[in-house]
């Protein structure tokens, strides 16, 4: 199947059956396929959620026979909300890579979560759990997968903040081994049809810093901070990366409200493309980066989680990943430097033309990432002074 789209969504959209009936109906006619366990004479098909997100819209819908009960999300892969609003494009940022017409996101998701699927089932392994997809449907492609109950790495993280006792200490500690484990297993896969290769090396890092500190030079004016930030981090990559970055068919997204934690500390994960062949640091980064700039811990400047708690996580899921070999600590730092500077391009580009209370927020946060960035500057100093620049997590 051809995943290119040259029509612009709010034209295709117009064309597409996407409302809730289409999607009640099928699952009503498959679920004897999807769910065989169900006595089918007697159950019940509820719709109990309409997300519409930013780039998407997921039907939740529950099925119920009296004796079992299980849960089925459809997945849009673009908003008509927006769509129809047929809203002006922001000024455009900075980003790391292309955007697409996300109306071929379907098919890409489909056959990225199937081979996700197929794969961590056949391993037996019990830290890993697997999502059913249960299928595709076209004109759009919209992605039918079971529901997992477990809850997200995000939520379970709002309760274990510096403010909150921390009766899961150890189960989520363990969480966080088993997801660097599970992404070193992920990286172990190879490249789908549609997966493309992008910044293999060194020289490709550079150029990204260089796009993204220009743009914080046009959006905050403050040209002598992000010259020496740009110097510093190219100076320091051509002393640490190899010429041709270690690479993987990376998740893409590899975030805590991706990941799924069950009790015992097997984690899920989902929602990702494998669109990219790029450098497997930057899954790590963005990994580490979506917890230290997550909102709350910006907006309090570092009080929501500890210095101390934030360590104990990254040790426990770099340990998890690279397992017996060295941490090349100063790498995954270039890297988390990367993310943030696109991040923090980001909200400048968005917010720097706000009202006064977003203009006074996003100053605050160019405050504290300003601090963060020198902290992670002095972490990479730290781990070239150890000899070869890998370090240690802790």
């Amino acid at each position: 199947m051809d995943i290119t789209c040259t029509e612009p969504a709010q034209q295709l959209t117009a064309q597409i059956d996407v409302s809730e009936d289409r999607f009640t109906a099928h699952l009503r006619s498959h679920m004897h396929i999807y769910f065989p366990e169900l006595n089918t004479a007697s159950t019940t098909v509820r719709l109990i959620d309409h997300a519409v997100r930013q780039y998407s819209q997921l039907l939740q819908y529950e099925l119920t026979d009296g004796s079992f009960s299980r849960q089925a999300i459809y997945k849009i892969p673009f908003s008509l909300h927006d769509a129809a609003r047929g809203s002006t494009s922001p000024e455009e940022r900075p980003r790391l890579f292309s955007v697409v017409n996300p109306v071929s996101n379907g098919l890409r998701e489909y056959r990225a979560l199937k081979s996700v699927e197929d794969h961590f089932s056949s391993l037996n392994e019990t830290r890993f759990g697997v999502i059913a997809i249960l299928a595709l449907i076209e004109s759009p492609f919209v992605l039918v997968m079971e529901k997992c109950p477990d809850p997200d790495m995000k939520t379970l993280l709002k309760t274990s903040t510096r403010f909150h006792r921390h009766q899961d200490t150890e189960m989520l500690n363990c969480a966080f081994a088993n997801t660097g484990a599970w992404l070193n297993e992920f990286h172990t896969l190879p490249a789908l049809e549609h997966t493309e290769h992008r910044h293999k090396d060194r020289a490709c890092y550079a150029d990204a810093v260089n796009r993204f500190t220009t743009g914080l030079i046009q959006k905050t004016g403050n040209r002598g901070f992000f010259e020496e930030l740009r110097q510093r981090l190219t100076e320091t990559a051509t002393n640490i990366l190899p010429a041709e970055v270690p690479g993987a068919v990376i998740h893409g997204d590899f975030a805590p409200r991706n990941i799924l934690v069950r009790s015992d500390s097997r984690i899920t994960v989902f929602d990702t493309q494998r669109r990219w062949h790029a450098p497997l640091y930057e899954d790590l980064a963005y990994l580490l980066m979506s917890i230290k700039l997550a909102g709350p811990q910006v907006r309090s400047h570092g009080a929501v989680f500890s210095q101390r708690q934030l360590a104990t996580w990254e040790s426990a899921f770099l340990s998890g990943y690279f397992q017996n070999s060295p941490i090349p600590l100063a790498a995954v730092r270039l890297y988390e430097c990367l993310l943030m500077l696109e991040w923090w391009a980001a909200i400048n580009f968005r917010q720097s033309k706000g009202n006064l209370k977003q203009r006074i927020s996003l100053m605050m946060s160019n405050r504290y990432v300003s601090r963060h960035v020198k902290r992670l500057l002095s972490d990479i100093e730290f781990a070239k002074a150890e000899g070869t620049g890998t370090g240690t997590a802790s």
